[in-house]
């Protein structure tokens, strides 16, 4: 009943008070849900995550949280007397995750997400062959008799049907820097903070710190798919001629992974330097790689296409008007403007981080 009675008790102290804190808590939401709508408002259409991406990321960094959760709570309860009771399931792990702002971290989520739209444009360009055709480069170069280039393209084929399958491209998949901050965050979020039994609760953060300690023990960047590619496109080694058409096979066959792979070797650049080139929607910049390698016109525009075609964020018009001046652009001209690209990682990433600053 809503009518107040006589005889019912009145409210308690702890129930008022209860109260004014959900009530000063919905506030605060309320100001974070306007703050978040102003600046969804005025974001660039361009820059937007589409639904599919966003999806594919959720979906990525769920599993990340859910196994490396997993693998710390089976570590920890080996150390804890009476065993481990972890914090929540994935999904409420995710949410103190998210609450914390830690998952905000640049290098994590530019990890995240370029391995998201890598993955997207794999499978679109898969989605994009020809009815009936075959890949046939991944087998060639299994069977080759230089015993370097058919280990690598066996072990690039296993880590990719690894990171394909269900509940791989987790953890497992990360570098080493975005694997251990999220392995010691997501340690700090399996607490349950018990001030009642101190000694209790230090033998669960002992417990947590051994278990991260193994999980990042166990953890090797040679095993990713990335490190993999990279090692396959230096067995090969190509010349310009052969990297033009290792190129235009590995993109008419979907392998995103390895055609990153082999435009980080072809340019001496990071990885993820070169997905950087290779996911960014204007394409200038990859256009500039392909250029100072000689490419000529025909290989730069089935290269162009392909990604245009697999990638609906690229304007295949925009690449078409501009492709006669792309393929005027002496490669030594190329060369120079890329220049930057060969400065180490991390002074380029540096140098980012000021002009953020200063554009403030």
């Amino acid at each position: 009943m809503l009518v107040d009675s006589p005889h019912a008790p009145g409210p308690s102290a702890a129930d008022a008070a209860a109260l004014f804190a959900r009530a000063a808590a919905a506030e605060r939401r309320a100001e974070v849900r306007l703050a978040t709508a102003i600046d969804d408002f005025f974001l660039v259409e361009d820059d937007r995550l589409d639904d599919r991406t966003r999806a594919a990321l959720g979906a990525m960094l769920s599993r990340a949280v859910r196994g490396i959760a997993r693998e710390l709570a089976g570590h920890a309860a080996r150390h804890v007397a009476g065993g481990f009771e972890s914090a929540g399931e994935a999904p409420a792990l995710l949410g103190r995750l998210l609450d914390a702002g830690v998952l905000r971290d640049r290098a994590l989520m530019d990890e995240l997400l370029g391995q998201v739209r890598q993955n997207l444009l794999g499978d679109a360009l898969i989605a994009n062959r020809a009815p009936g055709s075959q890949p046939m480069l991944l087998p060639r170069l299994t069977a080759s008799r230089d015993g370097v280039t058919s280990a690598a393209a066996t072990a690039y084929l296993l880590a990719e049907n690894r990171r394909r399958s269900s509940e791989a491209g987790c953890h497992g998949e990360l570098s080493s820097h975005s694997h251990r901050h999220l392995v010691w965050w997501i340690a700090a979020a399996l607490r349950q903070p018990d001030m009642a039994d101190p000694t209790r609760q230090t033998e669960i953060d002992r417990a947590l710190v051994a278990g991260a300690e193994r999980s990042l023990a166990a953890h090797d960047d040679q095993d990713r798919l990335e490190a993999i590619a990279l090692r396959l496109a230096a067995a090969l080694d190509p010349r310009p001629a052969e990297t033009a058409d290792l190129l235009v096979q590995s993109v008419d066959e979907g392998l995103s992974t390895l055609f990153i792979g082999l435009v980080a070797h072809m340019a001496s650049i990071d990885f993820r330097e070169a997905r950087a080139l290779v996911l960014d929607p204007d394409g200038d910049r990859l256009w500039l790689a392909l250029r100072a390698r000689g490419f000529d016109r025909a290989t730069i525009a089935r290269i162009g296409l392909a990604l245009s075609d697999a990638d609906p964020r690229r304007d295949i018009d925009a690449f078409a008007d501009m492709l006669d001046t792309i393929a005027a652009i002496p490669p030594e001209t190329a060369r120079t403007a890329l220049e930057p690209l060969s400065l180490h990682p991390e002074f380029r990433a540096a140098i980012r981080a000021f002009d953020r600053k200063e554009r403030r």
